[in-house]
């Protein structure tokens, strides 16, 4: 998976975020991947960190591009 996070300083906490979600999302609706993959859609998922005593909430986009999995990360407004 290639993450693509909204700011480089926090890239470990994003890539981790965005690993940890998809493999909970996989796990309760296996099919998705394979739906994405045949019909090139995006999952998205939004979701809350805490991240330095700071809350923030982020919005992760999923799509395979050549069989690679890319996570784009958008930084929502709390």
């Amino acid at each position: 998976m290639i993450v693509i996070p909204p700011a480089v300083e926090f890239e470990k906490y994003f890539t981790n975020l965005a690993k940890k979600t998809w493999t909970q999302y996989m796990d309760r609706e296996p099919d998705t991947e394979i739906g994405m993959r045949k019909e090139y859609k995006t999952l998205t998922i939004v979701c809350e960190m805490t991240m330095e005593d700071t809350l923030l909430k982020v919005k992760l986009h999923y799509r395979f591009l050549r069989d690679t999995l890319y996570c784009f990360v958008e930084e929502l407004e709390v």
